[in-house]
């Protein structure tokens, strides 16, 4: 059961309204086990993924403490040190009514680029951002959900692998490349206890679907700086790869290693290295063409499968989304056609995602014709 519900359910829907893409309980693990036993060094209340104008995405932190001993300048300084270690930008410690904050903590605070707020004052916030606490129809808000959802893993325990690199893993490497590899990686991991006839499972493909897009926005937009115009398929193939793995030395190494694995044969192609590459180049080349919407997109992979799993129809959230980013319904069908590809999970995992990305397209046209 989830503590500070009510805190976390305004940071939720704050995002959303937003439109940036929220995880809760995020496990942050040491940078190098030394121990057999796995151990969590704390946790993440709320991270939530902003688009930025180009480039890396930003990434923001709600820390929400509903108990009335709270220290919030304390409070402010540990989460400058969880916000170094995710790689985020701006952090907001929102307290009980009953803690006493300072003029002199908010402005020591905001140095470490941290907010504190009451959670009185979330509403006010919002909207000075152009946002609200106060959305319609959407499941992702939803912490009972949440609390659902996360607990899939205890309930499927096969699939724990997955869930211990979603909830934690893969919110503190660095590097996209990595990011995105490992995440077809997991998901490929758990591929024969993945059922789709189960909406947990459903919801499990959402969100490593979600995941996969997410990385792949902050692929594009690094690699449309570097390819503003690509004069070759050759140039945008080596580009892209050499930016999956994390650079070109990397790359090689890796195709050493697959040389090795294959019985030493000399060979530069592509195709062994990553599952289904010629698919991925042609997806990645499609989401060029608007690589703003694809965050957009991995926000619908979410609210997709959580609608899924508790058996809610289509959310109006869904349909925003839909109206809003035209492409975002695209990107979530050709990804959701890869990724079950690329993790060779059952076909009716992208046939669901595909089915819901068309119906909701098929809806923002007709609305956009009757305007």
């Amino acid at each position: 059961m989830l503590k500070d519900r009510a805190q976390k359910a305004m940071a939720l829907r704050l995002s959303l309204s937003k439109r940036w893409l929220p995880q809760l309980e995020i496990e942050i693990e040491p940078s190098t086990r030394l121990e057999r036993s796995r151990s969590m060094l704390t946790d993440v209340d709320v991270l939530s993924v902003a688009p930025a104008p180009i480039g890396r995405h930003t990434r923001i932190i709600f820390d929400c403490k509903s108990g009335a001993r709270e220290s919030a300048i304390g409070r402010a300084f540990w989460l400058h040190g969880v916000m170094t270690k995710t790689l985020t930008s701006h952090g907001f410690v929102v307290l009980n009514q009953k803690v006493k904050i300072t003029h002199d903590h908010r402005i020591s605070a905001s140095d470490l680029g941290v907010s504190l707020l009451h959670e009185n004052e979330v509403e006010n916030l919002a909207q000075c951002m152009g946002g609200t606490t106060d959305i319609g129809s959407a499941v992702t808000g939803d912490v009972d959900v949440w609390d659902e959802f996360l607990s899939v893993g205890s309930k499927y325990p096969s699939t724990t692998p997955y869930h211990g690199f979603s909830r934690s893993g893969f919110w503190t490497i660095k590097d996209v490349g990595e990011q995105c590899r490992k995440t077809v990686a997991r998901l490929r991991a758990i591929r024969t206890e993945l059922d789709p006839a189960k909406p947990e499972h459903v919801a499990i493909f959402g969100d490593a679907l979600c995941l996969f897009l997410l990385t792949l926005s902050e692929i594009a937009n690094r690699l449309y700086l570097v390819l503003i115009r690509p004069e070759s398929h050759q140039e945008f193939t080596a580009s892209l790869l050499a930016l999956l793995y994390g650079g070109y030395e990397n790359l090689e190494a890796a195709l050493k290693i697959r040389r090795l694995t294959i019985g030493g044969v000399a060979t530069e192609d592509s195709l062994t290295i990553f599952p289904e590459m010629e698919r991925f180049e042609n997806l990645v080349r499609e989401i060029l063409q608007a690589p703003q919407q694809v965050l957009a997109a991995s926000l619908l992979a979410r609210e997709v499968g959580f609608a899924s799993m508790v058996g809610a129809g289509v959310t109006a959230l869904e349909n925003e989304i839909a109206a809003e980013s035209p492409y975002s319904t695209k990107y979530l069908l050709l990804a959701a056609e890869y990724l079950q590809m690329a993790s060779r999970a059952p076909k009716e995992f992208a046939s669901h995602y595909a089915d819901k990305a068309l119906l909701l397209s098929s809806s923002a046209l007709s609305l956009k014709s009757i305007r």
